[in-house]
């Protein structure tokens, strides 16, 4: 259950508990696994990859690609944010939907909707090639 390794984090980050090292070790050595083996994952979904509708597939990621920069930037003007927090946020809403998506889905839900899930990924990340610079330029501009 991850709930524990949340409430266990929680715990020793508000005591400021030392953690021994080899804890961190094996922490960051298990992250970095983890990364490689939901990139794996994602990377076998999408060689098996039918796209049911482009147009539907198009339609979701540019709402996200176009929605998500929008919202970071009411955030930043709300919390006051400036410089390189600034810039982070504006530049982290950009990105495209997450590989996370990808696996929640997959282990709850029916082959169809993993399909479609897997079909806006691809696109979002597609768009993002052009929308990230864009992004990228505009933080650097005005953060």
């Amino acid at each position: 259950m991850p709930i524990y390794g949340i409430i266990t984090a929680v715990i020793v980050l508000y005591y400021d508990w030392e953690v021994p090292g080899f804890v961190v070790n094996t922490t960051f050595l298990l992250t970095y696994a983890t990364i490689f083996l939901v990139l794996m994952s994602l990377g076998i979904a999408l060689t098996k990859l039918k796209v049911v509708s482009w147009l539907n597939a198009s339609i979701l990621s540019g709402v996200r690609i176009i929605i998500g920069p929008l919202i970071g930037f009411g955030l930043i003007k709300y919390l006051n944010l400036t410089g390189l927090a600034a810039g982070v946020l504006l530049i982290q809403s950009a990105m495209p939907s997450a590989i996370l998506t990808y696996l929640v889905g997959s282990m709850y839900s029916e082959k169809r909707v993993v399909d479609s899930i897997a079909s806006v990924i691809v696109t979002s990340t597609l768009m993002s090639f052009i929308t990230i610079p864009i992004v990228v330029y505009l933080s650097l501009k005005y953060f």
